[in-house]
């Protein structure tokens, strides 16, 4: 992985971005032009970083045979070149959590598995049995631990079971067996003495800005049960912030890459990339760092997509009392911590 710059003092830097998918399109470019073309133009904040999270929305893999369930409309598969789209843009943890790890099958999971194992990238929410996938990982930073718990929605036959791979999924209609999951993953980061438990969940529909009531609800819960932050994804658009608590709660960070058509509406090529400064005491701001995906290739925001994104991202969290400022191009949100 890449060095990562320790020069800030008094606070950690953990920078999220949302799903990263490197197979189809990406996938032809990353052979064409070499792993670092997806994430390379904005790979600096997250090789600076003491820490850097994002989802990993597609196996990494040679095998070519599909899931055998029910047929989809896309698979998502990477070729092994991918792991270092990861190592080079610095990226320390990915979540596994989603309706793509086992578009490949089990095989497709079992090779990005010993993908990420080899380059010494965390992971998960997915795993070879269900304890596996259930169990949090965790990671020393800056003087601090940190551990991730990740859980998905949808795609129940990629499920984990007691004795067979998958992914961790939850039904969050079943809210009874919800709070008890994360009850489990909460504990175990409990006992292995973590200061800054995340949660990872890869939940709720495509191209929506704001999330349910349910949602929040949800998320309220996980916070008051002791989750520090809240990373959520799957919408491919990002989402109003919330500091409930004085803990962020991020409902949806969108893409980070991928090649995905661009709706009119919801301009899903206008993404973000999330910088959370963390003091011992708590948060102290999350930056906002404007991204545009072009042709499978993501860069800094140019001035008038930031001032897109700014707006966007301004009005979402504004519904949710949250104040994001801006000083000249830099976007950012106060957090509780002095």
């Amino acid at each position: 992985m890449g060095s990562k710059d320790s020069d800030h003092a008094g606070f950690t830097r953990v920078v999220l971005g949302g799903d990263v998918m490197l197979g189809r399109i990406v996938k032809d470019a990353i052979l064409r032009y070499g792993p670092d073309y997806p994430l390379g133009p904005i790979a600096q904040p997250m090789r600076s970083a003491d820490l850097a999270i994002v989802n990993l929305e597609c196996a990494i893999t040679s095998c070519t045979d599909i899931w055998p369930g029910a047929l989809k409309a896309f698979y998502f598969g990477a070729p092994p070149q991918a792991i270092e789209t990861l190592t080079g843009a610095g990226i320390d943890m990915v979540s596994l959590a989603n309706n793509h790890m086992l578009d490949f099958g089990v095989d497709g999971l079992r090779d990005t598995l010993h993908h990420l194992r080899r380059c010494g990238i965390h992971h998960a929410g997915a795993g070879g049995d269900l304890a596996a996938a259930s169990s949090p990982d965790v990671l020393d930073c800056r003087g601090m631990r940190f551990g991730m718990a990740a859980f998905c929605d949808h795609q129940a036959d990629f499920a984990a079971r007691q004795d067979s791979p998958g992914i961790a999924y939850l039904d969050l209609d079943d809210e009874v067996a919800v709070i008890a999951a994360w009850r489990d993953a909460l504990d175990s980061l409990q006992r292995a003495a973590v200061d800054w438990p995340i949660l990872s969940l890869h939940w709720g529909p495509n191209m929506v800005f704001r999330p349910s009531k349910t949602f929040r609800r949800l998320a309220h819960a996980a916070i008051d049960m002791g989750w520090k932050i809240l990373f959520g994804h799957s919408a491919h658009v990002f989402q109003g912030i919330e500091i409930y608590r004085g803990c962020p709660i991020i409902y949806a960070a969108g893409d980070l890459v991928d090649d995905y058509h661009v709706d009119p509406e919801f301009r899903n090529d206008h993404q973000v990339l999330l910088e959370m400064e963390l003091a011992r005491d708590g948060l102290r701001r999350i930056i906002v760092y404007p991204v545009f995906i072009r042709e499978c290739r993501t860069h800094p925001a140019n001035k008038e997509q930031s001032a897109y994104i700014a707006a966007c991202m301004t009005t979402l969290c504004g519904e949710m009392g949250t104040q994001v400022r801006q000083d000249g191009e830099k976007l950012w949100i106060a957090g509780a911590a002095p």
